[in-house]
């Protein structure tokens, strides 16, 4: 028998296209009103009553809530700064995937690196200053709402779009392009700026901590690919609306299990 998450998944994903599904239920229930009225048999009339009931809750169910522009904006202004002031201070910052799923990823300033992290180290371990990153919150809706059992750069390229443009609103389409050193990620049309490192110099080998966005996606990043991951200046194409978060794979950074 299905779980409730099986039919939890299954109305999200009738949802987002709720009005539509709504509309071809009324369609369908005004076709079995007309063949129980022409052949007098009861189980059409009921059959009729069931789909346009359907049709109902399809037709007004609350869409998916979108993410305004200037309600996220808003929200970040804040956040950016903050994080813009701590991420100008000399220190670099690596996002590095301390266990399994995005929600063991963290952020070790560079003084910090090659330190054990506390997640199951000895109680003599020396402690170690690692950082919630801010978009891991969006990383783990992102795993959740898509039902990512194992994240991969394919998984992200097959998911990652949909996730951006139907569950969160934050962008028309996404671009991935990977190598073995780096993953540049291209927001087309996004609904929000991310202003992470703008102003920084590129040639920096030091990573930032980035926009909630930014970190989001080095969130996911590092968590499939396993590898530590630095964040450099987000690139804004204003001819196209388009920005680019470029992200580098640094050198491995020795972790506790």
């Amino acid at each position: 028998m299905p779980d409730v998450n099986t039919f939890s998944k299954l109305y999200g994903r009738v949802g987002r296209y709720s009005r539509y599904a709504g509309i071809g239920f009324i369609v369908l229930s005004v076709l079995f009103l007309l063949i129980a009225v022409s052949d007098q048999f009861i189980v059409f009339e009921i059959d009729s009553i069931v789909t346009f009931l359907a049709a109902l809750v399809l037709l007004f169910k609350d869409p998916r809530a979108r993410v305004q522009a200037r309600v996220f904006d808003a929200v970040m202004v804040s956040t950016d700064e903050a994080i813009g002031e701590l991420s100008a201070s000399d220190a670099g910052f690596t996002y590095v995937a301390a266990g399994d799923g995005v929600e063991m990823v963290v952020i070790i300033p560079e003084s910090q690196k090659g330190a054990p992290l506390p997640n199951g180290a000895p109680s003599k371990a020396p402690s170690v200053e690692a950082l919630t990153p801010p978009g891991r919150g969006l990383a783990k809706l992102y795993v959740r709402e898509m039902g990512v059992t194992h994240l991969t750069i394919d998984v992200l390229r097959a998911s990652l779009p949909e996730a951006m443009r139907e569950n969160f609103g934050l962008a028309r389409s996404v671009d991935i392009v990977s190598t073995d050193d780096r993953v540049d990620v291209t927001l087309r049309g996004a609904s929000t700026t991310c202003t992470c490192g703008l102003g920084q110099a590129k040639s920096s080998t030091k990573g930032s901590v980035g926009c909630a966005v930014a970190s989001f996606l080095a969130v996911v990043v590092s968590a499939a690919t396993n590898k530590p991951v630095l964040l450099e200046p987000c690139v804004h194409e204003a001819s196209t609306g388009s920005w680019t978060i470029p992200m580098q794979f640094g050198p491995t950074i020795l972790v506790s299990a």
